[in-house]
């Protein structure tokens, strides 16, 4: 097995929103290393250069000696080795940009996204991470899907770096409010629930457990060993996935409207549905990160189109909404592509190619010029379930979104200890271009 590489995470003085990271690489006997930073993060389509925020960067050498160090691209460094077995690197980030795709610190909590974090060896993506924590003595809570380290403090380990850009981590004071499906434990991670707010943790906790129940019941498995939900009750809003967790941003005040609780409700089982339809079933062209460039696919339609049918109709299912409420919420998304022009103009293979220079990137003349993905490919999701019901038949909407060319996984395979061997299986009845991957599986096909 490769050397791991490992960090320490230091949050000194978050009200600087800075964090600093001390890496330690293998330099595996070779003269110099070099390494890179991810340009974009799986699951956000668009590059948003990282390495932007990389302050103060140096480098050492086993003895504490400072090694010199190049910048060779925009996000590419390379020091040299001078016979040490290891080099350490320390940098400080900015991370003041509340999303779910980006790093935020402040006074009151701290969100670290990979991508954003972590430079790594270039062409180092296959050895195992550790990663330790040093936080203010005020956050008692340190919370990822990624399993625990040996060690003193907050620390995780991963068996790769897929699985480490893919593993989000909070540390602060939020509500965690947990419970088990299928026997596997979840959390909801409820930052900015407070005493007094509108926001009910328990009711969130209970529903989304409903969901989760919901989805288990439509796929016939749990895919993931336990499964986080970070909820940022922060005044925003979107969510993005990961194969064992989920980051999903709200206002305190959607707790109050009924319209917005069910949209809340809607991003939850969206993010939670793509544990599935994205990170383990997904495009070809998708298999294998290439964190420094844009990754093309066609098909991208069929990871978020699907699953925006599919995220508010398991919600009505699990009885969380009226038969009107979800009608109105799907009329809503059939609305919204009937009145844009840009539906006749842009096609939804298009649309998912070019979401690297478009989708992401709207002027005021997109709604003539383009479509979402979302809304397009949910409403063809919504046409091809009516049209392959035929009175004696179960609809598309019973059914996992494959189920028509592949064998749903059932319970003993979905925990198989031969995920490799599975795949391969599975592959087989899966749509041209489409294939079950397993979680964070090393880049290549089969």
């Amino acid at each position: 097995m490769s050397d791991a590489i490992s960090y320490m995470v230091r949050v000194p003085r978050p009200e600087s929103h800075g964090i600093e990271v001390e890496a330690s690489f293998p330099t595996d006997g070779q003269a110099e290393i070099e390494l890179m930073m991810a340009v974009w993060t799986p699951g956000s389509y668009l590059v948003r250069e990282f390495a932007r925020h990389v302050e103060e960067i140096a480098a050492a050498g086993e003895d504490g000696a400072a090694l010199p160090i190049a910048k060779t691209a925009k996000n590419r460094w390379r020091v040299p080795s001078r016979g040490a077995r290891r080099v350490t690197v320390r940098y400080r980030l900015y991370a003041h940009e509340l999303s779910v795709r980006t790093n935020f610190v402040d006074s009151s909590f701290a969100l670290i996204n990979g991508a954003a974090t972590f430079l790594n060896l270039a062409g180092g993506r296959h050895r195992p991470f550790e990663v330790r924590l040093a936080l203010p003595a005020r956050w008692r809570t340190a919370v990822a899907a990624l399993p625990a380290a040996d060690g003193d403090g907050p620390a995780f380990r991963a068996d790769d770096f897929d699985q480490l850009v893919d593993s989000p981590i909070y540390a602060g004071n939020a509500a965690v409010h947990r419970f088990e499906v299928g026997g596997r434990p979840h959390s909801l991670v409820n930052e900015g629930e407070e005493e007094g707010s509108p926001w009910d943790g328990g009711r969130s906790a209970a529903e989304a457990e409903r969901v989760v129940r919901q989805q288990l019941a439509f796929w016939g498995c749990l895919p993931y060993p336990r499964y986080v939900f970070f909820n940022l009750i922060a005044e925003g809003s979107g969510g993005l996935e990961h194969c064992d967790s989920s980051v999903l941003m709200t206002s305190r005040w959607r707790a109050r409207n009924r319209d917005g609780w069910l949209d809340w409700l809607g991003l939850l089982s969206h993010e939670l549905f793509h544990a599935w339809n994205a990170k383990r079933l997904r495009p070809a062209e998708l298999d294998a990160f290439d964190y420094e460039r844009e990754v093309y696919t066609p098909t991208l339609w069929q990871v978020e189109g699907v699953t925006s049918y599919y995220d508010d109709l398991l919600v009505h299912r699990a009885g969380l909404s009226t038969r009107g409420e979800y009608l109105r919420q799907l009329g809503k998304q059939i609305e919204a592509l009937e009145t844009a022009p840009g539906r006749h103009v842009q096609s939804l293979a298009d649309a998912s190619f070019d979401t690297w220079i478009k989708f992401y990137r709207r002027d005021e003349n997109f709604l003539n010029s383009g479509i979402s993905y979302y809304t397009k490919g949910a409403a063809v999701s919504f046409l091809l379930d009516a049209s392959i019901s035929v009175p004696g038949s179960p609809p598309l909407s019973n059914r996992p979104p494959t189920s028509t060319t592949r064998k749903p996984w059932s319970g003993t395979a979905c925990a198989s200890a031969s995920p490799r061997r599975r795949a391969r299986s599975e592959a087989r009845r899966v749509p041209p271009g489409w294939g079950w991957m397993p979680k964070h599986r090393p880049g290549g096909s089969w």
